[in-house]
Order: structure tokens, then sequence, then C-alpha cells
């Protein structure tokens, strides 16, 4: 197997420049910058290799600059070395050299060093953040110097900075003004819909498309037209204008049989074809402009790969000047096979020409509304207007006993198949003169979507008779050698239209023989024939996809890595891609499943856990077979996928779940750090986890004995290199703070609050980013101050808490506004606890505003801090003599509780009997709303009663005390045998397992 440049050991100059890859210009500096700091063992001598290296495409006094290929290539290898190091590995520190070195390069230059760092280093999501400014800038400011930046830097851009949704913008704002040949674009679907074009839209010009009704399908046309120009168009074409995109951008509205709106990308150069069905459909462009085309019937025919293949093989002819085709049959057979199994297969052998019209005749009879593929393979006679294809019966020196090859293609076209392919697979008789073909067929075909037909006519030597239909099998099998990015037909695709057969047909057929191959088409070119070298099919078990060559195998491993980690996927298309990542190689396997473990966290940030637990599940699954093969690469994944899991039970609080998960994490990483140092930030992850996973079981003791070992780890991780591991010893300090409070130790868990605290404000000092997790710990040692009841201290720990929330909220409020709340209704509290309750009120009241707020536009994730604050406010309210006030807002908070209660049953049941509470006593100070007081007390109690079953030891005195508040409210109501009752009930509980009061 050949082995690729990727896959060979690295040199000392491909090495410094993979690193290097980063920048558009390199200087000298910058070099021997990277150098020292990444490769300090490299000598002088590669900084000399690199300048005169095949790598550079030119040298100056000032520095080199790259080939654009090379560094392309570069950059993905930085990629995968970004990846698969520690982030405390030196590599890390890249971007902050090449800021520092270039820290007076040009805005633009900046720009683009900056979006090629993002995308190498994954971090897709902020590619569009920093290419924003360049995008107003041009669309806002008209600066035309950014402009011709672009234009020039466009190849040099990563694709994934070219596919971003800001990229294709500011590409939309250039490629008007820039000739195609220098502005290449290869966009087939828009990022972006169109109706989020917003400033774009603006600053385009208008072309016009063209849209047309074809029964139940719509076909727009991205090319533009001259609307002044005369030209024939089919029946029922409209012209629109939209913006000068590429691709054109449209949206096709909800209506009829279609449930939702669907965004449409045109190429500038072809035309798409969507279903619409029968009724009325409506377009709306990127300038809010919507077309109503008319309603039309549904066409006869339908779409789809599934077809008929009828193959006509002649092997035996009864003139004599017409030898023997032996392996007609065999090739015929061939050639279907090759079509898939989707087709239905009719072969004719040696038919006559009689037999052959009659066939040809029934199928325009039957109408089959999926594609058809006719193949012919035998004899061809020239004669009048073109070839005769000859049959078992026919006379070379009687034209009339053939069939001309024009008449074969209409009665082809006639058959009301959706697309027609001929193939007409030829021999001349021996003798024959070489200075005839097949022309051009008629271009009056209109029958089907598309129709295409390739020719070939070759001579009756040995070896050359069946070359077309055994290149052809290949073809169809493999796909086209002659083309650059050499995996044949591309494992994205599922399915082969017919445009890219006659595409590959006239790029890969080889020159030196004696006959090419005329191709023919005409119509919108769909899906022909299944793919068979689509990577998200099913293989069969002889046919390995890892046999297809090293630039298949990166490709598709790339498709179905996309698919993999796309949050939309089917579990079930997710499944197939897993098994074939791992057909493609164990270390494919990997990858696959460290996909599954990016699409879990995804699939938890976006509230599907069990989905999350599930991707996890599969990933140690994938994993556990490879650690044997590929110890170095799948055990960190495997530690990693372990600690996703438990991650994702523990989140769910289903710590029996989340135990051995975590367990077997910390003992993996364990292991893997004694050797491997970018382990041990691991290792303290899954500590930290190991804690939280035994506190939620009860092992309090075990608990703070991880929280500690991880304390410890990170602070040695720390003195080695405080920028990177501070954040995580300040988080595993607040852990342990936690910890220490489980067990009442609370000056202890003071403590340990208080370091935390002190940590983030190191680092928020030394980068003012780091605020927000200053303010995270801030909250926990306000906690544990209340705790310890040092209740001013705690006021001013909160105070700053919401000072610095406030600031981060007013820059970002829909990051900052949830956690500004938080710390608003913990001020009240804290305004509570030194007796300033009308403060409390009103800020207590500000939080309740903001969540609601919150709540109102969709994050219903804060009903429950929601509720929590109006019930605090309700307490509030009622000691300040305003009942009706408290119960308003006790009733709010019972509201949000019931339905929470109600789509996660048991988990919010405590909070909804104390919020019954909050509301039964505000009731009761109303005076008028005494029944109800007693009613609301009757229901925390019944709900306390289910919770003390269940947990005795924790619910018992909040069952007693509930109990005693409805024996008061029935005592109110004059019942007073019902309110002894209760008291009995009372002391019940509260008796000693021995029953002693």
């Amino acid at each position: 197997m050949t082995v690729t440049r990727d896959r060979q050991a690295v040199d000392p100059v491909e090495k410094l420049a993979t690193a290097l890859s980063v920048a558009v210009r390199v200087e000298p500096e910058l070099i021997r910058a990277v150098r020292l700091a990444l490769f300090p063992r490299l000598g002088v001598q590669t900084e000399s290799d690199l300048w005169f290296s095949g790598l550079v495409r030119s040298q100056g006094p000032t520095g080199i600059v790259f080939d654009t290929a090379e560094r392309h290539r570069l950059q993905r290898r930085l990629e995968r070395w970004l990846r698969q190091q520690p982030q405390d590995a030196p590599v890390h520190s890249l971007w902050r050299i090449v800021q520092h070195v270039h820290a007076d390069l040009s805005p633009a230059l900046l720009l683009e060093e900056e979006v090629t760092w993002l995308a190498v280093a994954g971090r897709l999501a902020e590619i569009d953040g920093a290419l924003a400014p360049a995008f107003k800038a041009i669309t806002q400011q008209n600066r035309d110097g950014l402009r011709r930046w672009l234009a020039s830097a466009w190849d040099r851009l990563p694709q994934a900075v070219r596919d971003s949704p800001t990229g294709w913008q500011l590409a939309q704002t250039v490629r008007p003004r820039v000739p195609a040949r220098r502005f290449p674009f290869a966009v087939e679907r828009a990022p972006l819909p169109a109706r989020r074009l917003g400033d774009l839209a603006r600053v385009l010009d208008d072309i016009r498309i063209t849209v047309r009704r074809d029964g139940d399908e719509l076909e727009v046309d991205g090319r533009a037209i001259d609307p002044d120009a005369l030209i024939d168009v089919p029946p029922g074409t409209y012209a629109l204008p939209v913006p000068d995109t590429a691709p054109r951008v449209l949206t096709l509205l909800a209506g009829g049989p279609r449930e939702r709106d669907e965004d449409l990308s045109v190429p500038v150069t072809w035309q798409i074809r969507v279903q619409v069905g029968p009724g009325p459909v409506l377009l709306r462009s990127a300038r809010g402009q919507v077309f109503r085309l008319p309603d039309q019937a549904p066409a006869l025919r339908g779409g789809g790969p599934a077809g008929r293949f009828l193959g006509i093989a002649v092997a035996r002819y009864e003139h004599a000047q017409l030898p023997p085709l032996d392996h007609s049959r065999g090739l015929c057979r061939e050639v279907g096979a090759a079509f898939g199994d989707t087709y239905a297969k009719e072969y004719l052998a040696d038919p006559s020409l009689a037999a052959v019209t009659e066939r040809l005749t029934r199928l325009t009879a039957l109408r089959h509304d999926g594609p058809l593929v006719v193949y012919v393979r035998g004899y061809a006679l020239p004669g009048p207007g073109g070839p005769r294809l000859a049959f078992r019966d026919s006379d070379p020196a009687r034209p009339d006993t053939a069939l001309p090859s024009e008449t074969l293609f209409r009665l082809a076209a006639g058959s009301g198949a959706d697309q027609v392919l001929v193939l007409l697979d030829t021999v001349r008789p021996p003798g024959s003169d070489v200075d005839w073909g097949y022309p051009p067929p008629p271009m009056d075909l209109t029958t089907a979507s598309w129709t295409g037909r390739i020719a070939v006519v070759v001579p009756h030597d040995t070896g050359w008779d069946r070359l077309f239909g055994s290149w052809l099998v290949r073809l169809l099998r493999r796909g086209p050698d002659e083309v650059p990015q050499g995996w044949g037909w591309s494992p994205r695709d599922r399915f082969i239209t017919g445009g890219e057969v006659l595409r590959a047909v006239s790029t890969d057929w080889p020159g030196e023989y004696p006959s090419t191959p005329r191709d023919f088409a005409t119509g919108v070119p769909r899906e022909l024939l299944p793919n068979p070298r689509f990577a998200l099919r099913r293989f069969p078990d002889d046919l390995n996809p890892a046999d297809f060559g090293e630039a298949y195998a990166h490709e598709a491993a790339a498709f179905i890595g996309e698919v993999i980690g796309d949050v939309t996927t089917s579990r079930e298309d997710r499944d197939l891609a897993v098994a074939n990542m791992v057909l493609l190689g164990p270390d494919r396997g990997v990858e696959a499943a460290v996909a599954l473990d990016d699409v879990a966290e995804r699939l938890a940030a976006a509230g599907r856990r069990t989905d999350a637990a599930a991707a996890h599940q599969h990933a140690i699954t994938v994993l556990r077979p490879l650690v044997e093969q590929l110890p170095l690469q799948a055990l960190p994944a495997l530690g990693a996928s372990l600690y996703g899991l438990a991650s994702r039970h523990a989140e769910a609080y289903r710590w029996a779940e989340a135990g051995p998960a975590v367990e077997e994490s910390v003992a993996l990483r364990r292991r893997l750090a004694v050797d491997r140092p970018e382990q041990r930030p691991r290792l303290g992850e899954s500590l930290h986890l190991w804690s939280l996973v035994l506190h939620g079981s009860g092992q309090h003791e075990a608990a703070l004995s991880a929280a500690a070992e991880a304390v410890d780890l990170f602070r040695r991780l720390a003195d080695e290199d405080a920028l990177t591991h501070r954040p995580a010893l300040a988080v595993s300090l607040s852990s342990l703070a936690n910890r220490y409070g489980s067990l009442g130790r609370r000056q202890q868990a003071l403590q340990a609050a208080v370091s935390a605290a002190a940590v983030r404000r190191e680092q928020a000092e030394a980068d003012p980013a780091g605020r927000a997790d200053l303010a995270r710990s801030l909250h926990v040692r306000w906690y544990w101050e209340r705790a310890v009841q040092y209740v001013a201290a705690a006021h001013a720990t909160m105070f700053e808490c919401v000072s610095m929330r406030r600031d981060l909220a007013a820059l970002h409020p829909e990051t900052y506004r949830p956690q500004l709340a938080e710390s608003l209704n913990c001020l009240a509290i804290s305004l509570a606890d030194l007796g300033r309750v009308d403060g409390a009120i009103m800020t207590a009241r500000e939080a309740v505003g903001t969540y609601g707020e919150l709540v109102a536009h969709g994050a219903v994730d804060l009903r429950q801090p929601l509720a929590r604050s109006q019930r605090n406010l309700a307490l509030w309210l009622g000691t300040q003599g305003r009942p009706a006030e408290a119960v308003s807002a006790a009733s709010e908070a019972v509201g949000h509780y019931r339905e929470l209660e109600a789509e996660q049953s048991g988990l919010h049941r405590a909070d909804l009997a104390d919020a019954l509470e909050m509301r039964s006593w505000a009731l009761d100070l109303l005076g008028d709303g005494r029944p109800r007081a007693a009613d609301a007390a009757r229901e925390a109690a019944n709900l306390y009663r289910r919770l003390f079953a269940t947990q005795p030891r924790k619910y018992r005195r909040a069952l007693a005390r509930s109990l005693n508040t409805l024996s008061i409210r029935l005592d109110t109501l004059g019942r007073a045998k019902e309110a002894a009752r209760l008291r009995e009930e009372v002391r019940a509980v509260l008796a000693d397992s021995d029953g002693t009061p």
C-alpha cells in the first residue's frame, strides 16, 4: 500500500513548517521564535533548510511565503496535532507567539491569521465573530481595501473559514467584482437561509433567474438571464429577481404537503429540481419578496433511482460477414449488475430486429416512471444518417434489416421513464471503414426530465471489441480515476447522476484507444443509480471500503465524521456511520469514538441527555476492542468516553449508573498518568466527577477523599503552568468546599471556598475574561460565609458578585442575565439576613423580573430558579405586612413547580411542597383566605408523606412540620378533631425507631 506524505515519519523541516502554516508571511524572527518555543532540539540548520525547501513558493528579504496547496496540507496536519495534544502542550501556545511577532502586521493580514488559527484549533464557532467586523466594514462602510484583501486571500483561507456563514457572505461581496478565473467558488449549498442575509442582500445587485413548475416538481435554474433578451423558454416559466449570490438562495415556504419552510441553494450554472406537490408554491427571496406560482396537477413521472435495465446482447449472427462475438452475453450481464440491485433487469440474447422493436415499443406502452437504461452490445453497420444496429437476422447489404440508432434512441426516450440513458457498445464489422461513427441524436426529445446517450464503435480486433463494456463496468463500480481527488465516486454522494456518468466517461476514457465514446445529454440530471462507494451504505461482507485507497479513506472518514458529529443525524445513520468508520481501519475507529463523544456533548447541551449517554456508550463499545490494537490512541479516548458517560448520568442524578463509569475512568487515567504527564489533568477531572458521584450516592467521606486528591493534583499542575491549570484548581477547590460542608465541617469548607475565589481573582487580574469564573467562586464563598453566620462578610461578597455580573450582563445579556438574576436572589437573602427586608424585597423583585423575562422568551430551564425567587419574595412580603402581594408571589411559585413536577415526576416534589406551605402561610395572613390556606397545607402534607415514605431520614422533620401546620390551619377553621389526629401523626413521625416519642 502506498504511504501518503501525512502517514510518513515527519522530518524536522515538515514539523517546523506545520507550526508556521498559520502565518501568512513567515519572517526569520517568527521562524526562530517558533523553533525555540516548540522544537528546542532542532538546530539553526532546520531554519535554513525550511527557507530553501520545496514547501516555499517565494523568498524575499523580509520572509518566505508557503505554496498555497502545501500550506493547506500543513494546516490539516496542524489541526490533527492540536487535536491530539493536551491543552498544556507547547503547540497550544503557538498563536500567542504568532500574535507577539506579528503585532505590527496590517489588520487584514492579522485577521487572516486569526481565523486560520481558529480553523486549525477547532474553534469553528468563533470564526463568524472574528469575521463580523470585516463584513460590517465592507457592507456598511464600503471598504474597498478589505475587498481587495479578501479577493487575494480567498484561496489561502482554510476551508472551514470559507464555509462559515460570514465567510460565505464576505465572498459574495467580492465575487461580482473579481474575474471568476481569479476567484473560484466551490460552494454548493449556502450556509445561510435567504431570510438571514440581512446586510448582504442590501449591497448586492439583483439578477433574474427562472423557475418552472413541472408536475409535482419545481425546476429552479440558477443561470442569470437578460429580461430583455428574446429567448425560448418552456411554458409556465417565470423570471424571479434575487440577489446575485453564489449559489442563489431562496426559501420554499410551507404549504400544501410541505409542513415546514425549505431553504434552497441553486448553483449559478445549473438547475435543481424540488418536490413541491400539486398545491400552490410560494417562494421568498432574500429581500423578503414572496412570489406565488399557480397550482399545477401532479406529473405522471416520479423520481428516485429505482428503475429498469434492458440489456440487448447479440453474440451470434446469421450472416457470414458478421462473425460471432462470444463474450457479448456475459458482458451485457456484467453491465447490468453494475447498475445495482435497485434496477429490475431484463436481457435479450441474440434477438431478431422484430423482437427488439417489439420490446422497445412495449416499453412505451408500459410507461414506467423510474429511470430506464438500455444497453446494446453487438455490431453496428454504416448507413445513411448514421450507424444502424445489427441483430441476429441483419444483413449488412440491406439497411432495412438493421435498426437506426436514432430510432432506438427515440423509442427509449418515449418510454415515459423519468430519465433515459442509452449505451451503445458496438463493434465495426471486419473490413469496414474507420471514418464513420455516431452523429448527435435529435435535439427535440422532451419526454424525460433527462436523456443521455453514450455511444462507441470499436474495431473488430482482438481485445478491442470488449473494451468499452469492461471499462464501463469498472467505471460504474469505482468511479473515474482521472480526477484530482483520486477517490473515484465521491464517498459523500448517495447516488450518481447521469451527468456525472457522462462527465466520468469523457474525462476517464483512455486517450490511446482507437475509438472515443460520443456522449450527449439534455435536461436536468438526477439520481440515476446508487453510488457503490457511498460511505454511508451497508457494504457487503466481501467488500471493505478501506481497500478503495488512502485518498478515498481520508475523504470518507471526513464525511462520516461529519455525519457522526451532526446532532440531527438519526440513531440508525449514526450507528451505520460508526460501523463504516471502523471498517476504514482501527485508527479511524478511534476517530469515530472521539466524534461520538463530541456529538454527545452537543446533544447534552441541547438537553438531549438520553441520546448523549447513548452516544458515549456507543463510543465505549467501539473503543474496547481497539485497546489491544492501538493502546496509545484508544486508551485515552476510552477514558474520555467513560468520563462523558458518567457526566451524563450525573447530570440526571443517576448516581448508581454514573459510579461504575467514572470509577473505571479514574482507574484507567491513573494508570495512564504514570507514564504520560498529559493525562494528569484528565485524571484530575475524573477525580472531581468521582467526588460528585460519591457525594450523590451518600458516600461523603470517600467523596471528600476524591475531592482532596483532585485539589492536590491540580495544585501541583498549577505550580507548573498556572495559566493553564488555575481554572481547574479553582473548580476543584469549590467542590472540596462542598464536600467539607456535607460532613458538617463548615470552617474548612469556607477556607476551601476562599482559596478558590483567590485563585479566580488572580486569573481575572491576568485576563478580564476570567471575571465570570470569579463570580461563580464568589457564589460558593458567599454560601459558606452564610453557613458559618458571617452575615456581613457574605453580604459584601455577594454585593461584589452582583456588581461584576451586572457589568457582564450589560456586555453579553444572553449569557449573563440568568447569572445576574441568580446573584440578585442571593443578595436579597443577604439583605434579609441583615434585617434590611425592604432592600431584600426590592432586590428580589429585580431577580423575579429578570427571570420572568428570560422564561417568557423561551428559557424554560429557568423556571425553577424563578419559582425559588418568587417563594423568597412571598416570605419577605408577608413579614412586611403585605399578604395579598405575598399570596400572588407564592401562587406563581406553586404554578411553576407544578409544571416542573408534571414534566419530571418526583424531581421537584419537595420544592412544590415547600411553595405550597408558603402559599398556605400567605393565605392565612390574608385572613379571608384561610379555607384555601388549609387546602394548600393539606396538599403540602400529602406530598411530604410521599417523600417520607421513600426517604424517611431526610424528610422526617419536614413532614412533621407540615402536619403541624395543617393542624393549626384546621384548628383555626374549628375542625379540632381532625387537627388532633394530625398532632398524633406528628408524634408518631418524630418517634424514635423503638417507638419512644
